[in-house]
Formats: C-alpha cells, structure tokens, sequence
C-alpha cells in the first residue's frame, strides 16, 4: 500500500512529519489522482533530517497500543481490577483495589498526580523510578473515587508500564520494540534503556549552552524517544485502510470517547489519547485524535484522522505541544485540500449573544475557587466578579485581580475590558476572546472557559478548560496556622535529586506563605494547599496533580517531603561557602547547598569533580546561572552576591573549588 511521507526540517530544532495513504472514497468526494508532478513538487519543497526527539506523554498512546494488543490476546480485561495483574501493587487507600485497567488509560484511576522527582535526566541512565514506583505510591490516598471522573494522570500509565511487563514477561522497553516497532518499521525509536547512538538524539540547550542528551526516567508515561517517520509509521495502527498491529475491535476502542464523569475536570480522553475528537476538524465533521507531548527538553503533538488515513507529526526541543499541534492541523487542513474538497465553513471566533438577567440559580456558585488558578466568584448588579488570587505560574500571593463579566442568552459569561487567561497563562500568544460557564455535577461546582486563540496573529485554535472547582468550607486548626504562619517566606531546597536531575533547572527551592484571602491554605509558589495539620499540608481543588507534603523534623532542621517524589530540606540546612575548603557528598547522598557571601560574590572559580556528580550556582532569585552540565569552554563561574551553590553526586563524590 503506497505511503507517502512529507517531512520539513523547519530549523535546528523542529521536524514535522505528515503521513499520507490512499484516501478511502467514504470518506469525503475525491479530487482527481495527485499527478508525480504534484508529488514531486511537494517533495522539492521539502528537506527532512532523521535526529530523534522525546515524545513526552505520545508515550502513553504507545501504553495504550501495548495494554490493547494483551487484551487481543486475553490476557488482560480492560474492565478487571489492576491488582488482578499486579499483586504488589497496594495503597494506604483501599479503594486502589477498585481501580481498573480502562481507569489507567482513561485518566480516571483517582490517583493522585506524577512522579515528577528525578523524572527527567541530563546525560545519565537511572532506572531507579522504575524499582521505586510501587513503593512510592503504597502510602498515598486516593483523591476521588475510583472511575468518578477523568483527570489527566501520569502515575497511571506508570501503573499501566508494570502490567505490560508482569503480564508479558518481557522489560517494557523490550516489548514495545518487539511488539509494536518492529512491526512497524520503527527502527528509530527508542527509550533510555535501548540500544541507541546518542549522537543521533536531538540537541537541546539551557541558558544557550548545550546540554547532554535528555532522557525521561518514567518510560509508560513519558520515556519514550522517536523520529517524525516512526511516529508516522506507528499513526497508522489508527487508520482506517491499513493494516494494524491492533484488532479493529481495540481500534475503535482507543479512539473514542471514554472520559469518566458527566461534566468537567479534563479532557476529552480516548484510551491514551488527548482528545478524539479536536478541533478543527470536528468543525468539517471529521474525527481527528490527537495527543501531545511535553518535557523538561522537548515538545511533540501526533493528530491522525483515522476515516481519511492521514496523520501528522511534530516534533521539536523549543516551543510547546501547543505549537506543534498548530502546525500540525495545518499540514492535515493542506493535505485535506490537496486530496479532498472541504466545504466552507465559517470560522467562529467569538462567543456572541445578548446580555440577559443571571439566572438566580447560578447565585450558588458564590464562592472560593481553586484549580488552574485560585479565584473567588461573586454576583452583584447582574454582574458575576471573578477576583484572582494566585496563579501557578506567578510565585507570588500578592495578586489581587478583578473581574466583571456579563451574562449573555447564549450561557456564556464574558469579559469586556480584559482578558482572564492571559492573566493566569501568560504565553506567547493573543487570545482572541474567551467565554466562561458555570457547570454542576451533583454538589459539585466548576467553571470552564472555552476560549479561541490565535498564535502569532496566524493560526487560530479553540480550546476548552476547567479552570477551577469551588472548594468545601475548610477551616484549618488555630495550631496549624500559627506553625505554618512560622513558615511564611521560609526556603526549602532540594534535597536527595539524582546530580543530574532538570529539577536543578528550573525549581532548586520552594517556598510559600499563608493566603492572604483565605487563612486557612498557605500558597507555595502560586499554588494552593490547605493547612491539614501543623507539619502537613494537601493541594486542593479537582485537577491534574494533588500533591500531600509533610513536614519532619530532625534537630533544628526541617525536611520537607511531597508525594509527586521531591524531598526538600529547610534554609537552616545551609551555611556560607568557603572557597578554599572543598566538598564532599556524605554516606546520605544528600545534595550540600551554600550560600555566596559577600567576600566571595563577584569573582570568577572553577570547580574540579572528583567522582559522579555535578555544581549548579544561582543568583538570588533561584534562578541558574551556571552548571558543570553546561558545555562551558572557559570552565569558570561567576559568584553572584546573596546567590546560591549546590553540590549534587553519588555519596563520596568530591568538589574541589579553585
């Protein structure tokens, strides 16, 4: 069957792929057959290079591919308990036992979040994620019942990697080659734990330096490393007219609608799929299936119109999946115009209507809100307010935002004079317009935005999101706001990360105090957790990751610890670096951090490594200024006054300061 591949090399760091077969006359009124001169147009036009790029969560739709071949072949029922297939696996909750295998791949299981510690790795192979896993979940509690509604997991594609494994007997890494890529033709498509050339993964940088090749540890849900062309290969399983290493049955099974619940918390899931059926293309009254990927390093989106035998891919080491799913509906929207006639559609760009009176009902949703952002919603003079006050992406408790919106016949609450997701998202791109409702599912109450946005004045894309649920009337012990009133401003660094670990990237330390609009929750780096005890806090709110920390103390030290993996360790850990000592990583493997003082800041120091292990150095905000995993010519540093100096590597490893 002729497969025809059309792959831009669009800069150094972004490959787009798009897959090509003979369109099935069902599926839409053929134009006349592409003439070899079309087809070598095309091809001139482009050039394409082989490097391979991390997937990110495009891993999970290979998850999924793997849990349904086993269902093809009995060994597995979809709707059968995970503890069938894993007898190790056990949690402090006893409702895990309810968790079934569809729940891991529909995002529906109830667990907590994502194991984010040591998840993503410079330059080093660890598999250690892998042999903790069941450890690390055994003492957590469920968030919501089990199957009650979908919200976007890691852990359970975690969960759904260990059964690949202890049903088939093979290493997950073995039974997607043997099983999946192989088959395929797949041959460039690996995990850290393959057999690969690292001179063929992509470059990525940090602070404009190279940095070694990026591995994600955490394989069934993001571990996975691909090219344009293999990606493409394996968008064929999906499509109509091929052959599929899947039953038809399976098939259809993955790509259509499973989200759990009747309303609100996430997407519109298949089985490892994002969304099954995306925009644009439902505006043509096409299905396309789509699902993107994200890491500390790359960013990738894989759509495929399944009744049309289409697909693209798209990959890159800068930008977004959000990106790459724009440029990848466009080359679908080209190739659908090139072989097919699309009728007309009027493209929407705005939520319209006429301003009406609020439905008294909704006048129960007054209330505190907590989710992508934490907000409080009031009515007053036909007006809904919304009045922002922290947001994930802002590490301050400071914001005190308000909004008015109006209520239009068409159900949508709008803004006017300002723009909410801008606010609370700030990204390079301009929102066109935004319309929020307010939804209820049994006692439960949330609002969702949907919003069109348009990136680079060019491309137009629609979207959807829950932006927060109204959260219960928590009140939080006298006790408990006092001692976590102490912590206000406090620091805690990371504590036990593997030396090559992105977490020094990007969040050496945390930090927080209590709410300035609520006393009963204590904001840490712009997200919301509700002070449970004197030493233990919860995030709230019905979304992605919630996140339990607990705090112990030893001596006069406090050690912090989070249930998505990272340990943390209070301020008075640190002490004043002394250049002419030098450093050694102690029998606990902890990192050792210091602070540059003033008789130090402003000069110039290399560091030798005597072992496994490397420095990172920050300025006074936490941000990175240098690291020995930087390809650095000159091998020296700048000290920046009141920064900060961390020294990370296997237990005896040694820093020698010149």
């Amino acid at each position: 069957m002729k497969k025809l591949y059309f792959k831009a090399f669009i800069s150094l760091s972004l490959l787009m792929g798009l897959t090509l077969l003979p369109v099935p006359t069902s599926a839409g009124n053929s134009k006349k057959s592409n003439s070899t001169t079309e087809e070598e147009t095309y091809k001139s036009l482009l050039t394409a290079d082989d490097k391979i790029y991390g997937i990110g969560s495009i891993s999970k739709t290979v998850t999924a591919t793997a849990i349904l071949q086993l269902v093809d072949q009995g060994l597995i029922e979809l709707d059968s308990p995970v503890s069938e297939y894993l007898p190790a696996f056990t949690m402090a909750d006893e409702r895990y036992k309810e968790i079934t295998v569809r729940m891991l791949l529909n995002h529906s299981s109830g667990l907590l979040g994502s194991l984010y510690s040591n998840s993503d790795l410079y330059g080093c192979i660890d598999d250690s994620n892998h042999d903790r896993f069941l450890q690390h979940i055994s003492t957590q509690r469920l968030k919501a019942d089990p199957g009650a509604y979908s919200a976007y997991s890691n852990d359970s594609f975690e969960l759904a990697e260990l059964i690949i494994e202890t049903i088939s007997g093979l290493s997950y890494t073995d039974y997607i080659t043997k099983n999946i890529m192989i088959p395929l033709g797949a041959k460039d498509t690996i995990t850290m734990l393959s057999d690969f050339d690292s001179l063929k993964i992509a470059d990525t940088y940090k602070n404009n330096r190279l940095m070694p090749p990026g591995m994600t540890t955490t394989l069934g849900d993001g571990g996975i490393l691909s090219t344009v062309a293999d990606l493409s290969s394996f968008s064929t399983i999906f499509m109509k007219d091929h052959y599929s290493i899947l039953s038809s049955t399976s098939v259809a099974e993955s790509i259509k609608e499973q989200a759990a619940g009747t309303h609100i918390y996430d997407g519109n899931y298949g089985l490892g799929w994002d969304d099954v059926n995306a925009y644009p293309f439902n505006t043509y009254n096409i299905q396309a299936v789509e699902k993107g990927g994200d890491t500390d390093n790359y960013h990738a989106m894989l759509t495929v119109l399944p009744d049309y035998n289409m697909s693209a891919a798209v990959v890159s080491s800068k930008g977004s999946s959000s990106y790459a799913s724009l440029l990848a509906n466009e080359l679908l929207l080209s190739a659908l115009n090139f072989t097919t006639s699309l009728p007309e559609v009027t493209e929407e760009t705005s939520f319209s209507g006429e301003p009406v009176a609020i439905p008294k009902e909704y006048l129960e949703y007054s209330g505190f809100y907590d989710g992508a952002a934490s907000f409080s919603l009031d009515f007053k003079n036909n007006k809904m307010y919304l009045t922002l006050f922290s947001t994930p992406t802002s590490s301050t408790n400071k914001m005190n935002k308000r909004f008015e919106l109006t209520y239009l016949d068409s159900g949508y609450f709008v803004c006017n004079d300002d723009n909410i997701l801008n606010t609370i998202v700030p990204v390079t791109q301009c929102y066109i317009t935004e319309g929020l409702r307010l939804l209820k599912n049994g006692d439960e109450y949330a609002v969702q935005v949907e919003y069109y946005s348009k990136y680079f004045g060019i491309s137009t894309d629609f979207s959807s999101l829950t932006l927060a649920t109204k959260l219960d009337d928590f009140r939080a012990l006298a006790s408990s706001k006092t001692a976590w009133n102490n912590r206000n401003d406090k620091k805690y660094f990371l504590l036990d990360e593997h030396y090559a670990s992105a977490g020094y990237m990007s969040q050496p330390y945390i930090w927080g105090e209590i709410s300035n609009h609520n006393d009963n929750y204590f904001v840490i780096n712009g997200t919301l957790y509700a002070m449970t005890g004197d030493n233990s806090l919860s995030s709230v709110g019905k979304k992605r990751d919630i996140v339990d920390i607990n705090i112990i103390k030893k001596g006069n030290i406090e050690y912090l610890s989070a249930t998505n993996g990272f340990q943390y360790v209070g301020e008075e850990y640190l002490s004043d670096l002394d250049k002419d000592q030098s450093y050694t990583i102690g029998p606990d493997g902890f990192t050792r951090w210091y602070r540059i003082t003033d008789s130090d800041a402003g000069t110039y120091t290399s560091i030798d490594i005597s072992g496994e292990g490397n420095y990172y150095i920050y300025n006074q905000y936490g941000a990175l200024i240098d690291s020995s995993l930087f390809a650095n010519d000159t091998k020296t540093s700048y000290l920046i006054k009141d920064g900060y100096i961390a020294f990370a590597g296997k237990k005896g490893t040694k820093f020698i300061i010149n």
